[in-house]
């Protein structure tokens, strides 16, 4: 393929050529490789420019996970830090990535830097892929010089926030997959069971115990109408999406997930933990307290916090202490919320909110582990009062066979 580039050479004049490569990245190399800054290439003369942040780009960039992401920030750190410059180790963390997708995406930040972009603003084309604390963190420290030490800062936070999801996606997979395990087995003990053993016993007329007349008589209503409870679970699961994408339906679903009594006090020092966090991480790194308030409005994914963070916001914008907004509302709790005070009072609301942070994370993991201890025994008995019910009402009328059968 041919590519007619335009580039900076050393001397900064401006050089207008073609090259033939196999495709632009590798063009771009050869140019780079060769002194070149470039500026703008095009597949073939007079074709319109290549779109970098095309579709093929941005599906690779879906495809990257987050322990790619964290990778990339703690191996670019420690070659950021040994002096190596950053389109160089750009280009040794590309030539050495195993992902093709993520080989891609880093391709495109390299011929962005070498262009003259900013890391912050070519990292920035990837919402999806980096997370906007990331790329505000970045941008501090490019004001300040520090990026090889942010980078690995980045690293460590975005580490325990992805300890934090496992932790909360470990505790609720658990009862999810016992639930739909007991309906499925129940099911299939209702619906393929259930009615041979109703053939046998109207066939001898047996007077059947009362659990066994109440399951056999679910049994045969399931069979008989099965679309419209088809029909009825669809209409469930549509009302579920409607309210996920209305504003009192988001507010319901979301003041339920806060106030539940097993699983409650999890999501709340979960919201926590990655609050005090993010503003710890943000505010020690250079950003300010007002830039820090509205990123984490896009962590706490929550109607209620975001609600919060409105009502802080709107304090700061009137020139009050921020601490006035977070000690009255109910999501925070008073200890929390006098060491703000205290904090900002001392001017060191950084060091405050880290401190609560590693505080909150150890009561999350309490948090999960007594979620977990009282799931778990709840499974056994809703398991156990189903499936055992089931078996229990069809053994019922075994026990009295011979009475059944001379009948």
């Amino acid at each position: 393929m041919q590519f007619t580039y335009k580039a900076r050479d050393a001397r900064g004049q401006l050089v207008t050529a073609t090259i033939e490569a196999e495709n632009q990245p590798e063009a771009l190399r050869r140019l780079q490789h060769d002194g070149l800054i470039v500026t703008e290439i095009r597949l073939g003369a007079g074709t319109a420019a290549i779109d970098t942040n095309e579709l093929a780009v941005r599906q690779s960039a879906r495809q990257v996970g987050r322990e790619e992401v964290i990778d990339f920030a703690s191996q670019l750190s420690v070659m950021l830090e040994t002096g190596v410059p950053l389109a160089e180790a750009l280009n040794a963390f590309t030539s050495q990535a195993k992902s093709s997708h993520l080989k891609r995406v880093m391709m495109v930040i390299e011929s962005r830097i070498t262009g003259g972009m900013s890391f912050s603003d070519a990292i920035a084309e990837f919402p999806r892929l980096f997370p906007r604390t990331m790329i505000s963190l970045m941008r501090a420290s490019e004001a300040s010089g520090t990026m090889g030490t942010m980078l690995g800062r980045i690293a460590e936070y975005l580490s325990k926030e992805r300890k934090t999801v496992k932790q909360i996606k470990g505790a609720l997979t658990y009862p999810m997959i016992m639930v739909i395990l007991a309906l499925v087995v129940t099911v299939f003990l209702v619906v393929g069971v259930l009615p041979r053993f109703a053939s046998i016993y109207s066939s001898r007329a047996a007077a059947l115990p009362m659990p066994t007349k109440i399951v056999l008589t679910i049994s045969e209503t399931l069979t008989a109408h099965w679309p419209y409870f088809i029909a009825g679970i669809a209409g469930l699961i549509g009302l579920y999406i409607y309210l996920r994408v209305t504003k009192w339906g988001r507010r319901m679903l979301d003041t339920l997930k806060i106030k539940s009594p097993v699983l409650g006090p999890m999501f709340t020092q979960f919201y926590l933990t990655r609050a005090t966090r993010t503003l710890g991480t943000l505010l020690a790194s250079g950003v300010t307290l007002l830039d820090a308030i509205r990123i984490v409005r896009g962590v706490t994914n929550n109607v209620l916090w975001d609600e919060l963070w409105a009502k802080v916001e709107a304090t700061m914008t009137a020139g009050k202490p921020v601490s006035g907004a977070l000690s009255e509302s109910k999501l925070i709790p008073p200890s929390i919320g006098s060491m703000i005070a205290a904090g900002e009072r001392t001017g060191r609301l950084p060091e405050v909110l880290d401190r609560v942070a590693r505080a909150t994370e150890e009561d999350l993991d309490n948090a999960i582990k007594n979620a977990t201890q009282l799931i778990e025994p709840a499974m056994i008995v809703f398991m156990g009062l189903t499936i055992g019910g089931i078996a229990i009402a069809l053994l019922l009328p075994i026990f009295s066979v011979a009475s059944i059968m001379s009948g």
